[in-house]
């Protein structure tokens, strides 16, 4: 029974397919846009269907005027809620990464030659993203997919549709972008952090970075340097201008590593806990997974390397 339950839809996404295959940017044409009554529209039929058989039975030319009046006002909100999806151009760009749980936003860029209004924009199970009007001026936009588990998303077919102008007839397309984002552990609190190895010559090697906690000497004063931190002894006595820097001393680096003591998917969301610690208090840190080591550093783009990775670890057997 279920897998009677799915072949409609198996079908369904197969016709779509081929008749709307992946491309990152889509033109919107009498292929692509679809359309049907609303549950005004349908209610609004059965209303000009009564008035139909009201007229006919009492021959009343009035009742059956109005009544075909009614017809073709449904007729150009038809004719209109298609034209105001045809000739739209929808663009995907870049998929944002978040952990797992999180709502995952997806940029979705509209322009066309003429104004389109009242637009709807959404993953299936998502929330709708409204845009007012569209022009020649592009609009970028963020649909929001709805939380995945960890690993690579491809999201489903954006859903962009409009029931303008009067909401009889809702106009609607399924596209598919051809985009992906990376979905990284959720953090999930537990353990303690790793004691990083010292060494006797961890003094002298430890790492710095630029700060405000201790001299590291002076450097030749430029342009949009601080008059504050001009050395004016110096200046005084050679007649050089030189500049006064500072450093932060960053601490000895911190290795995680996965705790094998923990199924998989637990050791991985410790780590990206443990990370985004780190990474919130500016310690530097390397991150072993199998053969291969990342960092240390203490930088965003080490801690996106880092989670990237945890994001692409292979699932267990």
């Amino acid at each position: 029974m279920n897998l009677s339950a799915r072949l409609p839809g198996q079908w369904w996404r197969r016709w779509l397919a081929r008749r709307l295959p992946a491309a990152r940017r889509q033109d919107l044409t009498h292929r692509s846009v679809f359309i049907l009554p609303t549950a005004l529209g349908i209610g609004y039929l059965v209303l000009c269907g009564v008035l139909f058989i009201f007229g006919t039975n009492y021959q009343n030319n009035l009742i059956l005027a109005l009544c075909f009046l009614l017809i073709s006002l449904f007729n150009t909100s038809l004719l209109l809620s298609f034209r105001n999806l045809a000739g739209l151009t929808v663009a995907g760009g870049e998929g944002h990464s978040r952990h797992a749980g999180d709502a995952l936003p997806f940029d979705i860029t509209l322009s066309s030659e003429r104004a389109h209004y009242h637009l709807e924009l959404r993953f299936p199970g998502g929330v709708n993203r409204y845009v007012s009007k569209v022009g020649p001026r592009a609009v970028t936009v963020q649909a929001l997919h709805p939380p995945h588990r960890r690993g690579r998303l491809r999201p489903d077919r954006l859903v962009i549709a409009s029931a303008y102008p009067l909401g009889l007839c809702r106009a609607w397309s399924r596209l598919d972008l051809d985009q992906s984002a990376l979905v990284w552990p959720e953090p999930q609190a537990g353990g303690q952090l790793p004691v990083p190895a010292a060494s006797e010559g961890d003094h002298q090697n430890r790492r710095h970075r630029a700060g405000v906690d201790d001299f590291h000497g002076l450097a030749p004063w430029q342009r949009g340097h601080s008059l504050a931190r001009v050395a004016w002894k110096q200046a005084a006595r050679s007649g050089e201008w030189q500049t006064k820097t500072f450093v932060t001393p960053e601490g000895v680096p911190t290795e995680l590593a996965l705790d094998p003591a923990l199924p998989l998917e637990a050791g991985l969301s410790r780590l990206t806990h443990q990370l985004e610690q780190l990474h919130r208090r500016h310690q530097p840190y390397a991150l072993r997974l199998g053969p291969q080591r990342y960092g240390p550093d203490s930088s965003e783009a080490h801690r996106r390397r880092c989670l990237d990775a945890l994001a692409c670890y292979p699932e267990s057997p």
